[in-house]
């Protein structure tokens, strides 16, 4: 029998699995009848591991043994901002490990205990399976896993790999939004040129989430307690994790009333029990840049797509912190009042749409399903920098994925063995104004005169999202490879749409540096070539030689101001050296541009 592929929603907060059978998708329940599972673990003091609602349960017997937001971490270097400003909020002990990748540890049985975040997540996905295999009654080994759209490729590996040492065969990463939709898209009679948005708030969708907001609630109480109650110590992890606890109930309570209640008992000396009043409109305010931030992003999203607020005929909510009125309010109000969908499941949806996927990509009769397309794209041009340092596009902008493009590089001098090639991100000529994402170089090269040896460097980015870059030298098999830390979603919306606006506002100034880039490079590699000409032909023409020379190490370092030294450059070339290439027939000659300076 041919496997069944599953879909699962590996979540910052909770996790689910999902799978399509026999027309209908069902959400798996775990052990103990739930359809979601805390992504959370905890280790006993004494031994083993338990997993989900029960491990938060248990954790408050020793928090800093209990393990979440895991998700958080994966990919990211101990130093990063991002984990630094969230150190103190955590229980557990985070520290920098092999190659400054964060780790986690914990006291159990005695012994200190390390995880680094993807051992972690293999723990929660071998639960997830185990639960998986319960409900089908059969072994699975196929699934489709969701990141978050910003995942990197740093991030996308790390879930690949805990998959794997999980026991599961990847078939494709897939965006959570791009899941969200796909759910709501199966569900509904949908005609072929209807246009939806997806606002994906949930455990971790904006690079913000949940718990962000229980730490608001979290600062908030403090607050409180320093003023109110002279409260000075620092809190402890048992304190924390129970503190974080109310404040989550608190936030849910918040999504139907108008006030919450959180108790505080034995944590502020002389005062045995506390009772904060927590008003909606306080959490509304404490969280009011967090829940701007979404807007922000949404508002750039939109503007980027290019289609109008009013061709948008469905706004679909999805994960949980959607639940909270003000951010619907928010949205709404975004669309100029327009009626928000709620249909889809905002805990499950996600899985319901890796599920899906999953059945598209499943050859088991059981999971026959109406094929959809679903298209990811590039969302800033990628490319190579020059001899000059303009950039040359590879992949364009709104490129569907997959897709490879390549580039012949041709040697600079004489006898070179080795070319690198500097890659970047962005929409501006010049590549120093663009994002720098990482290098390729490929040494060992066939020695060959200047321009006659050829090199291809392709880029290739897969359907997960993952950026590689290839160097090959053409007619050998000299080949070098590297994954380029690429995020084909870690750049916000709001940086995107930036990065788009500086290139619209520049197009004069990069038209100019585009002229000057080529005319310059033209000299350097003529004069690159005709040197190698006068030593090949034994010519001996000193002064040209000489000019030749200064004019290739002076052009190197000139910027686009100075262009009327290049220019002036230009001149003395044709009338010094141009004669001189014909008389003698030199060989390899660069053609003359076509552009020219103003």
């Amino acid at each position: 029998m041919d496997d069944i592929v599953i879909g699962i929603d590996l979540g910052t907060t909770n996790s689910s699995i999902s799978v399509y059978m026999k027309g209908r998708v069902r959400v798996l329940e775990n052990e103990r009848g739930a359809r979601v599972t805390p992504s959370f673990i905890y280790f006993p003091p004494q031994g083993g591991i338990v997993i989900g609602e029960h491990a938060k349960t248990m954790s408050l017997q020793k928090p800093e043994n209990g393990i979440y937001e895991v998700k958080r971490l994966v990919g990211r270097q101990f130093d990063d901002t991002y984990i630094q400003k969230t150190l103190d909020y955590f229980p557990f002990a985070i520290s920098s490990g092999v190659s400054n990748l964060p780790v986690i540890s914990f006291n159990q049985s005695n012994t200190t205990i390390k995880k680094t975040p993807q051992e972690l997540c293999t723990i929660i996905l071998q639960e997830l399976k185990k639960y998986a295999e319960a409900k089908l009654n059969q072994t699975v080994h196929k699934v489709v896993i969701t990141v978050p759209a910003y995942f990197n490729v740093t991030q996308r590996e790390v879930t690949l790999a805990a998959a794997k040492d999980s026991g599961f065969t990847v078939l494709k990463l897939l965006n959570e939004p791009t899941a969200a939709a796909l759910a709501y898209y199966f569900d509904n009679d949908i005609t072929e040129n209807h246009i939806s948005l997806v606002y994906d708030f949930g455990g971790g969708t904006f690079d913000l989430g949940g718990h962000d907001l229980d730490n608001c609630i979290l600062d908030y109480i403090l607050e409180v307690l320093r003023n109110d109650y002279n409260y000075k110590a620092k809190i402890d992890p048992d304190d924390k994790r129970r503190l974080r606890n109310k404040c989550e109930e608190a936030k849910k309570e918040l999504s139907s009333a108008n006030e919450a209640l959180i108790t505080i008992n034995g944590m502020v000396p002389k005062h045995p029990r506390i009772i904060i009043t927590l008003k909606r409109g306080v959490f509304e305010d404490k969280a009011s840049k967090l829940f701007k931030k979404t807007i922000d992003i949404l508002h750039n999203c939109v503007v980027d797509s290019k289609i109008s607020k009013q061709s948008i005929q469905e706004v679909i909510l999805c994960g949980g912190s959607t639940r909270i009125p003000k951010i619907q309010e928010m949205v709404s109000e975004y669309f100029g009042g327009k009626q928000l969908n709620k249909s889809i499941h905002p805990d499950e949806c996600v899985a319901e749409g890796a599920a899906l996927q999953a059945a598209m990509l499943s050859v088991n009769k059981k999971q026959n399903i109406e094929q959809l397309e679903m298209v990811d794209v590039v969302p800033l041009s990628l490319g190579f920098g020059s001899l000059g340092n303009e950039m040359v596009v590879i992949i364009r902008r709104n490129t569907k994925l997959p897709t490879k493009e390549f580039q012949v590089y041709v040697n600079r001098n004489d006898g070179e063995t080795l070319i690198s090639v500097r890659i970047y991100e962005g929409e501006r000529t010049d590549v120093r104004k663009n994002r720098y994402l990482g290098k390729l170089s490929i040494d060992g090269l066939t020695q060959a005169p200047p321009g006659q040896r050829r090199v291809t460097f392709t880029l290739n980015i897969d359907s997960n999202g993952i950026l590689t870059a290839r160097a090959e030298e053409i007619l050998s098999n000299n080949v070098k490879e590297v994954k380029v830390n690429y995020t084909r979603g870690d750049r916000s919306e709001f940086e995107i749409q930036n990065s788009l606006l500086a290139a619209a506002e520049n197009q004069e100034t990069d038209k100019k540096f585009t002229n000057f880039v080529r005319i310059k490079t033209y000299l350097i590699l003529y004069f690159v070539r005709f040197l190698y000409n006068l030593d090949k032909k034994n010519l001996s023409y000193e002064s040209i030689k000489i000019f030749c020379e200064q004019s290739e190490k002076d052009l190197d370092d000139m910027e686009v101001d100075e262009e009327e030294r290049v220019k002036n450059i230009y001149e003395e070339v044709k009338t010094k050296s141009y004669a001189i290439a014909k008389t003698h027939a030199f060989d390899y000659m660069p053609e003359e541009p076509t552009c020219h300076l103003v």
